[in-house]
Protein backbone atom coordinates (compact mmCIF):
# COMPACT_ATOMS: atom_id res chain seq x y z
CA UNK A 1 0.00 0.00 0.00
CA UNK A 2 3.10 2.60 1.07
CA UNK A 3 4.88 1.24 -2.22
CA UNK A 4 1.78 2.39 -4.37
CA UNK A 5 1.66 5.75 -2.65
CA UNK A 6 4.82 6.64 -3.51
CA UNK A 7 4.44 5.51 -6.95
CA UNK A 8 1.45 7.95 -7.30
CA UNK A 9 2.83 10.58 -5.49
CA UNK A 10 5.90 9.67 -8.39
CA UNK A 11 3.39 10.04 -11.07
CA UNK A 12 2.03 13.22 -10.12
CA UNK A 13 5.35 14.66 -9.65
CA UNK A 14 6.60 13.83 -13.14
CA UNK A 15 3.36 15.12 -14.74
CA UNK A 16 3.78 18.20 -12.72
CA UNK A 17 7.45 18.91 -13.51
CA UNK A 18 5.95 17.66 -17.50
CA UNK A 19 3.48 20.52 -17.54
CA UNK A 20 6.23 23.40 -16.12
CA UNK A 21 8.30 22.47 -18.71
CA UNK A 22 5.74 22.60 -21.35
CA UNK A 23 4.49 25.91 -19.85
CA UNK A 24 8.16 27.51 -19.51
CA UNK A 25 8.81 26.21 -23.55
CA UNK A 26 5.28 28.12 -24.77
CA UNK A 27 6.53 31.28 -22.45
CA UNK A 28 7.19 34.21 -24.69
CA UNK A 29 11.04 35.00 -23.70
CA UNK A 30 13.45 37.86 -25.33
CA UNK A 31 17.26 38.49 -24.32
CA UNK A 32 17.37 40.92 -22.06
CA UNK A 33 19.65 44.22 -22.00
CA UNK A 34 21.65 42.65 -19.48
CA UNK A 35 22.41 39.25 -22.03
CA UNK A 36 22.81 41.27 -25.24
CA UNK A 37 25.03 44.19 -24.49
CA UNK A 38 27.63 41.12 -22.77
CA UNK A 39 27.44 39.57 -26.20
CA UNK A 40 27.29 42.47 -28.71
CA UNK A 41 23.91 41.21 -30.05
CA UNK A 42 20.73 39.92 -29.11
CA UNK A 43 17.28 39.12 -29.84
CA UNK A 44 13.87 41.32 -28.58
CA UNK A 45 10.16 39.41 -29.12
CA UNK A 46 7.21 41.34 -29.66
CA UNK A 47 3.53 40.88 -29.54
CA UNK A 48 0.51 42.48 -30.55
CA UNK A 49 -2.88 42.74 -30.06
CA UNK A 50 -4.66 43.57 -33.47
CA UNK A 51 -5.28 47.19 -33.55
CA UNK A 52 -5.87 49.00 -36.76
CA UNK A 53 -2.99 51.58 -37.58
CA UNK A 54 -1.20 50.55 -34.65
CA UNK A 55 -0.17 46.66 -34.94
CA UNK A 56 -1.83 44.28 -37.44
CA UNK A 57 -1.15 41.89 -40.63
CA UNK A 58 -1.14 44.07 -43.57
CA UNK A 59 -2.59 42.42 -46.93
CA UNK A 60 0.90 40.73 -47.30
CA UNK A 61 0.84 38.90 -43.96
CA UNK A 62 3.28 41.43 -42.03
CA UNK A 63 2.38 42.80 -39.06
CA UNK A 64 2.81 46.38 -39.61
CA UNK A 65 1.50 50.59 -38.07
CA UNK A 66 3.05 52.41 -35.94
CA UNK A 67 4.19 50.75 -32.92
CA UNK A 68 6.48 48.29 -35.20
CA UNK A 69 7.39 51.27 -36.93
CA UNK A 70 8.88 52.84 -33.80
CA UNK A 71 10.33 49.11 -32.44
CA UNK A 72 12.31 49.14 -35.53
CA UNK A 73 13.40 52.60 -35.19
CA UNK A 74 14.76 51.56 -31.73
CA UNK A 75 16.31 48.74 -33.07
CA UNK A 76 18.70 51.16 -35.35
CA UNK A 77 19.10 53.60 -31.66
CA UNK A 78 20.55 50.96 -30.37
CA UNK A 79 22.47 49.88 -33.19
CA UNK A 80 23.81 53.60 -33.48
CA UNK A 81 24.41 54.83 -29.95
CA UNK A 82 25.19 51.53 -28.08
CA UNK A 83 26.68 49.26 -31.02
CA UNK A 84 24.90 46.58 -30.52
CA UNK A 85 22.91 44.37 -33.11
CA UNK A 86 19.90 43.33 -32.32
CA UNK A 87 16.95 41.19 -33.97
CA UNK A 88 13.34 41.90 -34.16
CA UNK A 89 11.34 39.19 -33.92
CA UNK A 90 7.71 39.04 -33.41
CA UNK A 91 5.77 35.82 -31.42
CA UNK A 92 2.47 34.97 -32.16
CA UNK A 93 0.45 34.45 -28.97
CA UNK A 94 -2.28 32.96 -30.54
CA UNK A 95 -5.23 35.45 -31.00
CA UNK A 96 -4.52 38.99 -31.79
CA UNK A 97 -7.84 40.04 -31.28
CA UNK A 98 -8.38 38.49 -27.84
CA UNK A 99 -7.06 41.71 -25.49
CA UNK A 100 -7.28 39.60 -22.15
CA UNK A 101 -4.97 37.25 -23.81
CA UNK A 102 -2.30 39.66 -25.24
CA UNK A 103 -2.17 41.18 -21.52
CA UNK A 104 -1.23 38.05 -19.92
CA UNK A 105 1.06 36.69 -22.56
CA UNK A 106 2.99 40.08 -22.03
CA UNK A 107 2.68 39.87 -18.34
CA UNK A 108 4.14 36.27 -17.87
CA UNK A 109 6.95 37.02 -20.64
CA UNK A 110 10.30 37.14 -19.62
CA UNK A 111 12.95 39.93 -20.76
CA UNK A 112 12.97 41.61 -23.71
CA UNK A 113 9.29 41.33 -24.88
CA UNK A 114 6.98 44.22 -25.66
CA UNK A 115 3.35 44.23 -26.21
CA UNK A 116 2.27 46.72 -29.27
CA UNK A 117 -0.96 47.99 -29.54
CA UNK A 118 -3.63 50.94 -28.08
CA UNK A 119 -2.50 50.26 -24.82
CA UNK A 120 -3.18 53.29 -22.06
CA UNK A 121 -0.58 53.82 -19.46
CA UNK A 122 -2.44 53.20 -15.71
CA UNK A 123 -1.30 53.33 -12.55
CA UNK A 124 -3.10 50.38 -11.66
CA UNK A 125 -1.36 48.41 -14.82
CA UNK A 126 2.48 50.17 -13.78
CA UNK A 127 1.79 47.78 -10.69
CA UNK A 128 2.49 44.24 -12.89
CA UNK A 129 3.93 46.35 -16.03
CA UNK A 130 6.71 48.03 -17.38
CA UNK A 131 5.66 51.02 -19.50
CA UNK A 132 7.83 53.32 -22.34
CA UNK A 133 6.90 56.77 -22.00
CA UNK A 134 3.57 57.50 -23.91
CA UNK A 135 4.05 57.81 -27.57
CA UNK A 136 0.55 59.14 -28.22
CA UNK A 137 -2.39 61.33 -26.91
CA UNK A 138 -5.60 58.62 -27.22
CA UNK A 139 -8.62 60.54 -28.28
CA UNK A 140 -11.56 57.87 -27.00
CA UNK A 141 -14.71 57.99 -28.87
CA UNK A 142 -18.07 57.02 -28.75
CA UNK A 143 -19.78 55.28 -31.56
CA UNK A 144 -23.38 53.90 -32.68
CA UNK A 145 -24.84 52.60 -36.39
CA UNK A 146 -25.13 55.59 -38.09
CA UNK A 147 -29.34 56.01 -38.14
CA UNK A 148 -29.47 56.73 -34.21
CA UNK A 149 -30.19 60.16 -33.16
CA UNK A 150 -26.86 62.09 -32.59
CA UNK A 151 -26.39 62.77 -29.23
CA UNK A 152 -25.93 66.50 -28.63
CA UNK A 153 -24.78 66.50 -24.95
CA UNK A 154 -23.12 63.73 -22.86
CA UNK A 155 -25.36 64.70 -19.95
CA UNK A 156 -28.45 63.79 -22.17
CA UNK A 157 -27.61 60.08 -23.12
CA UNK A 158 -30.35 58.51 -20.74
CA UNK A 159 -32.90 60.22 -23.13
CA UNK A 160 -31.18 59.85 -26.48
CA UNK A 161 -30.02 56.26 -26.16
CA UNK A 162 -32.79 55.01 -23.94
CA UNK A 163 -33.51 51.37 -24.77
CA UNK A 164 -30.28 50.82 -25.90
CA UNK A 165 -27.22 48.82 -24.54
CA UNK A 166 -23.54 49.37 -24.10
CA UNK A 167 -20.75 47.04 -25.79
CA UNK A 168 -17.18 47.08 -24.26
CA UNK A 169 -14.04 44.96 -23.88
CA UNK A 170 -13.68 43.78 -19.91
CA UNK A 171 -10.14 44.81 -18.23
CA UNK A 172 -9.79 47.91 -20.56
CA UNK A 173 -10.55 51.83 -19.58
CA UNK A 174 -13.08 52.35 -22.77
CA UNK A 175 -14.86 49.52 -20.43
CA UNK A 176 -14.01 52.05 -17.59
CA UNK A 177 -14.95 54.68 -19.15
CA UNK A 178 -18.62 52.97 -19.78
CA UNK A 179 -18.74 52.43 -16.24
CA UNK A 180 -18.72 56.03 -15.32
CA UNK A 181 -21.27 56.81 -17.65
CA UNK A 182 -23.74 53.96 -15.92
CA UNK A 183 -22.46 55.35 -12.55
CA UNK A 184 -22.87 59.40 -13.72
CA UNK A 185 -26.00 59.23 -16.59
CA UNK A 186 -28.00 55.71 -16.94
CA UNK A 187 -27.95 53.36 -14.06
CA UNK A 188 -29.76 50.84 -15.52
CA UNK A 189 -27.52 50.34 -18.45
CA UNK A 190 -27.04 46.85 -19.80
CA UNK A 191 -23.69 46.24 -20.38
CA UNK A 192 -22.35 43.29 -22.99
CA UNK A 193 -18.96 42.40 -22.82
CA UNK A 194 -17.07 40.98 -26.06
CA UNK A 195 -13.20 39.95 -26.22
CA UNK A 196 -11.99 42.89 -28.57
CA UNK A 197 -12.74 46.07 -29.62
CA UNK A 198 -13.26 45.04 -33.22
CA UNK A 199 -15.83 42.54 -32.28
CA UNK A 200 -17.32 45.70 -30.23
CA UNK A 201 -17.35 47.59 -33.31
CA UNK A 202 -18.75 45.09 -35.38
CA UNK A 203 -21.33 44.90 -33.28
CA UNK A 204 -22.71 48.89 -33.04
CA UNK A 205 -22.35 48.14 -36.88
CA UNK A 206 -24.94 45.62 -37.57
CA UNK A 207 -27.24 46.31 -34.09
CA UNK A 208 -28.56 49.58 -33.75
CA UNK A 209 -29.81 49.52 -30.44
CA UNK A 210 -25.64 49.39 -28.97
CA UNK A 211 -23.45 52.28 -28.52
CA UNK A 212 -19.55 51.44 -27.76
CA UNK A 213 -16.59 53.71 -26.63
CA UNK A 214 -13.66 53.13 -28.41
CA UNK A 215 -10.05 54.56 -29.30
CA UNK A 216 -10.10 57.10 -31.92
CA UNK A 217 -8.18 54.14 -34.39
CA UNK A 218 -11.40 51.92 -34.91
CA UNK A 219 -13.13 54.96 -35.87
CA UNK A 220 -11.10 56.20 -38.92
CA UNK A 221 -10.56 52.55 -40.20
CA UNK A 222 -14.68 52.07 -40.53
CA UNK A 223 -14.92 55.71 -42.19
CA UNK A 224 -12.58 54.49 -44.89
CA UNK A 225 -14.57 51.09 -45.25
CA UNK A 226 -17.58 53.36 -45.41
CA UNK A 227 -19.12 51.75 -42.82
CA UNK A 228 -22.77 53.05 -41.32
CA UNK A 229 -21.15 54.36 -38.12
CA UNK A 230 -21.83 57.89 -36.09
CA UNK A 231 -19.23 60.20 -34.15
CA UNK A 232 -21.20 61.44 -31.04
CA UNK A 233 -18.29 64.11 -30.47
CA UNK A 234 -19.22 65.46 -27.03
CA UNK A 235 -18.30 62.50 -25.85
CA UNK A 236 -15.17 62.63 -27.13
CA UNK A 237 -12.22 62.35 -24.38
CA UNK A 238 -8.61 62.84 -24.72
CA UNK A 239 -6.82 62.32 -21.45
CA UNK A 240 -5.03 58.61 -22.21
CA UNK A 241 -1.73 58.76 -23.15
CA UNK A 242 -0.73 54.84 -25.80
CA UNK A 243 2.58 53.14 -24.38
CA UNK A 244 4.60 50.28 -24.95
CA UNK A 245 3.97 47.79 -22.43
CA UNK A 246 6.77 45.06 -21.14
CA UNK A 247 6.78 42.24 -18.82
CA UNK A 248 8.52 43.59 -15.40
CA UNK A 249 11.14 41.16 -16.05
CA UNK A 250 12.14 43.46 -18.89
CA UNK A 251 15.35 45.29 -18.54
CA UNK A 252 15.47 47.61 -22.05
CA UNK A 253 12.46 50.28 -20.17
CA UNK A 254 15.36 53.16 -19.58
CA UNK A 255 17.01 52.59 -23.09
CA UNK A 256 13.52 52.89 -24.58
CA UNK A 257 12.50 55.98 -22.47
CA UNK A 258 16.33 57.44 -24.07
CA UNK A 259 15.72 56.40 -27.71
CA UNK A 260 11.30 58.17 -27.11
CA UNK A 261 13.47 61.29 -25.53
CA UNK A 262 16.12 61.15 -28.76
CA UNK A 263 13.69 62.96 -30.76
CA UNK A 264 12.17 60.55 -33.06
CA UNK A 265 8.95 60.44 -31.36
CA UNK A 266 6.79 63.62 -32.61
CA UNK A 267 9.44 64.42 -35.17
CA UNK A 268 9.28 64.15 -39.27
CA UNK A 269 9.26 60.17 -39.41
CA UNK A 270 7.32 59.53 -36.63
CA UNK A 271 4.52 61.89 -38.35
CA UNK A 272 4.81 60.33 -41.88
CA UNK A 273 4.12 56.51 -40.17
CA UNK A 274 1.07 58.26 -38.41
CA UNK A 275 0.12 59.64 -41.67
CA UNK A 276 0.86 56.50 -43.46
CA UNK A 277 -0.91 54.27 -41.50
CA UNK A 278 -3.67 56.32 -39.78
CA UNK A 279 -4.48 58.89 -42.28
CA UNK A 280 -3.89 62.95 -42.50
CA UNK A 281 -7.28 62.46 -40.65
CA UNK A 282 -5.80 61.16 -37.55
CA UNK A 283 -2.80 63.52 -37.78
CA UNK A 284 -5.47 66.89 -37.93
CA UNK A 285 -7.20 64.65 -35.01
CA UNK A 286 -4.18 64.28 -32.85
CA UNK A 287 -2.59 67.98 -33.30
CA UNK A 288 -6.09 69.91 -32.32
CA UNK A 289 -6.41 68.03 -28.93
CA UNK A 290 -2.39 67.73 -28.15
CA UNK A 291 -3.08 72.06 -28.91
CA UNK A 292 -6.00 71.87 -26.29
Amino acid sequence: MKGSIFVIIRILLIAFIALWVSRLAAQTVGDTYKKAKSAGHGTITYVYVKTPGFAAKDSNGEVSGICVDIMKEFVKYVAQKKNLKLTLKFKNHGDANNFKLFMTTVKNSRGGVFGLGNITITEARKKSYNFSPSFMTNVTIMLTHSSVPSLKKLSQIATTFKGMKAITVKGTTNEQNILEIKKKYMPSLQIVQVKSSEAALNKVITDKTSFTNLDFTYYLAVLKQRKPIKRHQDADKATEKFGIIMPKSNDWSPLLAEFFDSGFIGGVEYRKSISRHLGVNALKLLDYYNKQ
